[in-house]
């Protein structure tokens, strides 16, 4: 289980860390093509740039969090078995969230893709749930063992 768990860590780590470069390149580079694609707002381009930038980096920062729990938890510390299963569960409940989001949207009369990015969502948020189960299972077996 625990292997799954480092799985779900390192392919949420990577899809997160290239997003957020992503994310904040298009923050700084195409802030104005970002302000086209809302309805009319009494923001300036820049402001909606460096919201994506700042949002960008943030999200790439969670994925180098993840990738680097990933590759720590291999070690069996329990410390951060147990933070890798605390940043699971908070990961795991906002793919919940935003996938009860996705399906208000639809009931308000959104697009219908919003229905697969839904079920992906919280395709994903099922995984980062049994991969914290696997995380707080292998940090409380460590827990027993003598140091």
């Amino acid at each position: 289980m625990l292997a799954f768990a480092r799985l779900v860590l390192a392919a949420g780590g990577t899809a997160m860390f290239i997003s957020g470069l992503v994310l904040a390149g298009l923050g700084q580079f195409a802030g104005a093509w970002l302000r086209s694609l809302l309805p009319p707002l009494a923001i300036d381009t820049r402001a909606v740039g460096g919201a994506a930038l700042a949002l960008g980096v943030f999200v790439a920062l969670a994925g180098a969090a993840q990738l680097a729990a990933a590759v720590w938890v291999a070690r069996r510390g329990r410390w951060i078995t147990a933070a890798a299963a605390v940043l699971a569960s908070l990961l795991a409940g906002l793919l919940a969230a935003s996938a009860v989001a996705a399906v208000t949207q639809i009931a308000r009369g959104g697009s219908g893709w919003l229905l697969a990015a839904s079920v992906a969502l919280m395709g994903a948020a099922i995984a980062y749930g049994a991969g914290t189960w696997g995380l707080a299972s292998a940090s409380a077996q460590l827990s027993r063992q003598p140091p």
